[in-house]
C-alpha cells in the first residue's frame, strides 16, 4: 500500500485507487470529507455508476459527511488509523449514511 504524507496527495490518487469493477457496483452517493487543521478543508466525493469525481469543496447535498482531522484522515487512508476507534474517541464523526460512509473506504485499493 502507498503512503500519504497529505491530504492534497491522498486525494490526488483517489482516482487511480478507485476500484469500481470490483467494488463499487451498487455504490452511488455523496461522501462529504471535512478534514480540520493544518493541511485539511471541505473535500467531496460522488459516486454514481461506478464512476468518482473527487472536489474540492462543500457538496450542496451529501449523502453522508466525515469530519475529521487531516492527519487523522490521513492515517486511516494509510491504513496507521482505526476509523471504529477515532470514532469511539470522537475524532471521527460520521453524519448521514453510516452504510456509504462504511463502504466508502472499501472502494479504495
Amino acid at each position: 500500500m502507498l503512503r500519504y504524507e497529505t491530504v492534497d496527495a491522498l486525494l490526488d490518487a483517489y482516482p487511480e485507487r478507485f476500484n469500481p469493477e470490483e467494488k463499487a457496483e451498487g455504490v452511488d452517493g455523496v461522501v462529504q470529507l471535512n478534514l480540520t487543521g493544518e493541511g485539511g478543508g471541505p473535500y467531496y466525493a460522488a459516486v454514481e455508476d461506478q464512476t468518482l469525481t473527487v472536489e474540492e469543496g462543500a457538496h450542496d447535498a451529501p449523502d453522508t459527511t466525515l469530519t475529521t482531522s487531516a492527519d487523522d484522515g490521513v492515517a486511516i487512508n494509510n491504513g496507521e488509523a482505526n476509523p471504529m476507534q477515532l470514532m469511539m474517541q470522537g475524532d471521527l464523526s460520521v453524519d448521514g449514511s453510516i452504510p456509504l460512509a462504511t463502504k466508502f473506504q472499501g472502494l479504495f485499493e
